[in-house]
């Protein structure tokens, strides 16, 4: 989102970022929308925690604030782009009011988008496809260890610091556990399945103001 100021308001913007320009131009603020994934927490602390991170997110000066407290995640814009800058703020003040361990792993809504396009997305029952999201992109030899672990039952495909994982038999029947993940792929890791996903994808993707129909803005 491009938001533009009037040039009657454009000084005291420019002053504060620190930004030189002629006192007739007009300052344009480029904002990211971002999606933060709650890591760390037991299923029933999901809902309590996501409330307390829109109080977090508010506080840190995020802006447009939308949660989905039953999936464990918040979409805001920022014009910050230094991502692990973002995670290590809202991991601490989350740390400070969740307890140790409760940290946020972020992506953009243009990876997520990138992700969902994925052909394995619409492949075979939903019921049985998961997303794990990773902290950071990882190297081409873990993932290429990943792939060599595949035992014709689970099906993995790797898109950015998104991992599609196809579970043949069920979720719960399987060892490939979101600690699985950070083990093989050396990362920081949070999953979902990815009905939760495309929730947490339209949210993001929808105009801010019909937010209100879910009771979610900020």
């Amino acid at each position: 989102m491009v938001v533009t100021i009037p040039k009657d308001r454009a000084f005291r913007h420019r002053k504060l970022d620190g930004v030189s320009a002629p006192a007739d131009s007009v300052y344009t603020m480029v904002m990211s929308t971002y999606i933060a994934l709650l890591r760390g927490l037991a299923p029933d602390g999901a809902a309590a925690t996501a409330e307390r991170l829109r109080g977090i997110l508010s506080y840190i000066g995020f802006q447009r604030i939308r949660i989905d407290a039953d999936d464990g995640a918040a979409v805001f814009e920022a014009k910050d782009n230094n991502r692990k800058k973002m995670e290590a703020e809202i991991g601490f003040e989350l740390r400070h009011a969740a307890g140790q361990g409760v940290d946020a792993i972020l992506m953009t809504l243009g990876e997520l988008r990138t992700a969902a396009a994925h052909p394995l997305a619409d492949s075979g029952d939903e019921g049985k496809l998961y997303v794990t999201v990773l902290g950071h992109e990882t190297s081409r030899e873990n993932i290429d260890l990943l792939m060599e672990t595949m035992n014709g039952v689970d099906e993995h495909a790797v898109v950015g610091t998104a991992v599609f994982s196809y579970y043949g038999e069920g979720y719960e029947a399987s060892r490939r556990s979101n600690e699985f993940f950070e083990k093989v792929l050396k990362a920081p890791a949070t999953t979902r399945t990815w009905a939760a996903m495309r929730r947490i994808l339209e949210l993001a993707s929808r105009e801010y103001g019909s937010a209100r129909l879910l009771g979610g803005e900020q």
